[in-house]
């Protein structure tokens, strides 16, 4: 079957070629008829534009997503927020990730340089700023889940500090002292991203609390292979002094620690107490039920879609958007047990 070109759309609406360049576009003044009769004439030919001519003419109207993995459980609530915020615009996502536990994001990076988008919405890549950097200044970038400054890109994150002691303050409410904190390998995170910081706030809050000599800090990630963080979990959990609570830098290592638990006869909460970060779709199942700090995965998608398109049209300004946090109190917290 022939492809439908933007010639036969224009035939078949009866406008001109201009004109269905400017739905394309949408573009500024365009009267409701016109767009209602170009947009059923390319759903009745089932017209796509190509990319590649697109991009040979100035935009292709389509934008680069770099996730650093596929499995973390709450990235679907950043790309709802990205879909919906694209649903009124010309723009489609064209989403890549790591290739393997030793590779960057890098090889995704350059993959969707080559199809020449728009923009790039990455979120908390293991790059040096200095590559990120170069990029931004070539393609319009947005960055979620990096605190950088000065940097040539834009950057929407939640208050990952202000995340930490809340989740803190909350254990420390319920009578726990021991509290252990499950974050990321320094070799798997780069500096001033979000588990950087949300470390830095569970020191401060411990500390200012007088349980500096109390604090325990566990490092994993899956990057090492998909049992390392169950291989962590245990290893916290069969601490000769095992913390009656333990805060995780992210949901999914909170859901690693809950099932390792439970294979260790731990009751949760009435042994331990866990609470997670980002209070992904997951944690609210009853089986998990899980005590999270919610940063509004959805808003954080969104308003980073709306910085990159500002980006598009023309801003040059470095935007940065700072979300606050806050407790959802679930089942997996409780008060502190009592010591035999």
């Amino acid at each position: 079957m022939k492809r439908a070109t933007i010639k036969d759309v224009a035939e078949a609406a009866g406008v001109s070629r201009a004109a269905v360049s400017k739905v394309l576009r949408n573009a500024y003044g365009l009267s409701d008829d016109m767009r209602t009769r170009v947009e059923a004439a390319m759903t009745a030919l089932n017209y796509r534009p190509q990319t590649a001519a697109r991009g040979l003419r100035g935009r292709t109207y389509t934008l680069g997503i770099v996730l650093p993995d596929m499995r973390n459980p709450f990235f679907p609530d950043i790309l709802d927020g990205v879909i919906s915020t694209l649903r009124s615009t010309s723009y489609g996502p064209l989403i890549g990730f790591r290739p393997t536990a030793e590779a960057t994001e890098k090889h995704a990076i350059d993959t969707m340089l080559d199809h020449k988008i728009d923009g790039f919405l990455m979120v908390a890549p293991r790059l040096e700023e200095a590559y990120l950097t170069t990029v931004a200044t070539s393609v319009p970038t947005v960055m979620i889940g990096r605190h950088d400054r000065d940097c040539g890109y834009d950057t929407v994150n939640n208050d990952d500090r202000t995340g930490a002691r809340l989740a803190v303050e909350y254990l420390i409410s319920l009578g726990h002292r021991d509290i252990a904190y499950f974050g990321l390998d320094p070799d798997s995170a780069a500096p001033n991203n979000s588990t950087t910081l949300r470390l830095v706030g569970y020191r401060d809050t411990m500390a200012a609390h007088g349980l500096s000599d109390r604090m325990a800090i566990f490092e994993g990630t899956h990057f090492r292979g998909e049992r390392y963080d169950e291989e962590v979990s245990r290893r916290i959990l069969q601490s000769a002094r095992r913390p009656t609570a333990v805060f995780c830098w992210t949901d999914s290592v909170a859901f690693t620690v809950m099932a390792e638990a439970a294979k260790l006869g731990i009751r949760v909460p009435e042994d331990l107490s866990v609470i997670g970060y980002d209070n992904s779709r997951l944690a609210a199942l009853p089986q998990l039920s899980l005590t999270s700090v919610d940063q509004s995965g959805h808003l954080l998608g969104s308003e980073a879609m709306k910085l990159l398109i500002e980006r598009i049209e023309g801003r040059h300004t470095d935007q940065h958007i700072i979300l606050p946090p806050h407790l959802d109190v679930k089942g997996s917290t409780g008060p502190v047990p009592a010591r035999s």
